[in-house]
């Protein structure tokens, strides 16, 4: 790694321990560079302003999160499988996916056009894509994607509120000796949850859904 390179990721590693630690208006530019070690000029250089640090931080933490999916898949996973999968990987994970969300959950940021995407079929959580081939696989493309779209976000929302909520002290201390509560007994729930969202989808009239959602 070039010294260039070096600074740079520093500044990343450090605004990624202060922005989940403090949040985006508790931290600033100055807590940045005194934590990594360098001059506020070499945050100008690399990143410009505060708001492009932040937005880089959040695509590298996701990027992270997609990479950590596209691990955990194979080719004959069934949609309750790799759901099943995707809670594992974020329980083993717990930290960074805590850490993630403490980044995202923070309303005063003005995000750079630079960051926008306007694509509606790239916008979803990361790994989001490949829970909604694997549906597509097993429901078949005649349900419009704006159904499969739906069943993809109801999935991957319930597998990642679980997973946040399992990660958290307390809960895990409350539930511990709950039969209910074992990885076995969620495991289930989620597969329970991922059948029941593809039975509704199945089973629901095509109009109901909005063909002009995702333009070809």
């Amino acid at each position: 790694m070039t010294k260039v390179n070096e600074t740079k990721q520093k500044i990343l590693d450090s605004a990624n321990t202060l922005f989940a630690s403090f949040g985006y208006d508790g931290t600033s530019v100055r807590d940045i560079a005194k934590e990594a070690g360098v001059n506020l000029a070499a945050i100008n250089y690399h990143f410009k302003n505060k708001e492009n640090l932040y937005c880089e931080v959040f695509n590298i933490n996701c990027e992270k999160i997609e990479t950590g999916l596209r691990n955990v898949v194979n080719d004959n996973m069934s949609t309750s499988d790799f759901a099943v999968q995707v809670y594992k990987h974020f329980i083993e994970n717990g930290n960074s996916l805590l850490n993630t969300f403490k980044i995202m959950l923070t309303g005063n940021v003005k995000i750079p056009d630079c960051h926008l995407h306007e694509d509606p079929e790239c916008f979803g959580p990361p790994g989001g894509d490949i829970l909604l081939a694997i549906i597509t696989k097993e429901v078949g493309e005649d349900i419009p994607l704006d159904g499969r779209f739906w069943a993809m976000n109801m999935i991957f929302s319930h597998v990642t509120h679980m997973a946040i909520i399992m990660n958290t002290s307390i809960i895990k201390e409350k539930v511990q000796g709950m039969k209910h509560m074992t990885e076995a007994f969620k495991e289930r729930n989620i597969s329970f949850h991922c059948t029941a969202v593809l039975d509704f989808l199945r089973n629901s009239p095509l109009n109901q859904w909005d063909s002009t959602a995702f333009p070809e």
